[in-house]
């Protein structure tokens, strides 16, 4: 089988993107026809249908899927190079929906030289891996490790992982002793969380809690406990002042947590990128404090 050009690569990705013919030509200002043509090409080169036909939108195939995946990142990367306009494009982040909130977009909002355009988006940890494989976004943010081969971490920040309470439920949590049948309010990422802290202080010999109400961002589940209404594992910096919130120590020294950047191994490092990751090291500890 023949390599595929370079522009019919770029096309599908495009495409890919797109999920549609119209809007992949108005990116690459090019006609649908020529789109449309070099996107036939490719199949005909690959022998296997990229995309199914339903109305005005194209269902990727698992083909196509897979293709993505490794193309994803490859064709920006090397359209950046060509183009030599790699930072005149908006700066473009995926990071876990706490550290992002709390941590990373202040950062980004007072700083004068990152003050820039951006995306910042707030997906799921593993999530956060899959986009920058992809090559959707620049820079990952992710307090989850993994191994990959095409996936660079870098730990760029500490966070302190604490047991956050109000005022009835830190009293009576001062003298328990067992951690028994208490109610955690718990959130999408919270199963990590909570299973790092219930380890770091019981080992494997969890106690036993229930979940009393569960939310997909911090804010509600602040909210949930500055009414009494149970106790949550949280990152410290994101505790509020004034809403009647204190932190319950159990005995141990605080448990850290590291959050990594992300980066494609192959992938050249945009200036403004290692300039935020610079920051984000030096801030670490006063920041990790805060909490």
């Amino acid at each position: 089988m023949d390599f595929p050009d370079l522009p019919f690569l770029r096309t599908f990705v495009t495409v890919y993107e797109s999920r549609g013919v119209t809007e992949a030509a108005a990116r690459l200002h090019r006609t649908q026809p020529t789109v449309s043509y070099q996107l036939r090409r490719l199949e005909e080169t690959l022998g296997a249908p990229l995309f199914e036909r339903r109305s005005a939108r194209l269902v990727p195939t698992p083909l196509a899927d897979r293709l993505f995946r490794f193309l994803g990142g490859f064709a920006r990367d090397v359209q950046a190079v060509l183009q030599g306009g790699a930072e005149d494009r908006p700066l473009e982040i995926a990071a876990v929906s706490g550290f992002g909130r709390y941590v990373l977009f202040p950062l980004l909002r007072e700083s004068e030289s990152l003050h820039r355009t951006l995306t910042l988006r707030y997906p799921p940890a593993e999530e956060v891996f899959r986009q920058v494989l992809e090559g959707q976004v620049d820079v990952g943010f992710s307090f989850r490790g993994t191994v990959h081969p095409r996936l660079t971490l870098t730990p760029v920040y500490e966070e302190q992982l604490v047991l956050v309470a109000g005022r009835t439920w830190a009293r009576r949590l001062r003298v328990q002793e067992h951690f028994q049948d208490v109610p955690l309010v718990t959130y999408d990422e919270g199963d990590y969380v909570v299973g790092r802290w219930l380890g770091h202080h019981f080992g494997r010999r969890h106690p036993h809690w229930y979940s009393s109400a569960h939310f997909e961002e911090l804010e509600e589940v602040l909210e949930w406990v500055s009414r009494g209404r149970g106790v949550a594992v949280v990152p410290g910096f994101c505790i509020p002042k004034g809403r009647g919130l204190g932190v319950v120590s159990w005995g141990k020294p605080a448990l850290t947590n590291t959050v990594h950047a992300v980066q494609r191994t192959q992938a050249p490092v945009r200036p403004v990128v290692a300039e935020l990751l610079e920051r984000l090291r030096d801030g670490r500890g006063a920041l990790s404090r805060s909490g």
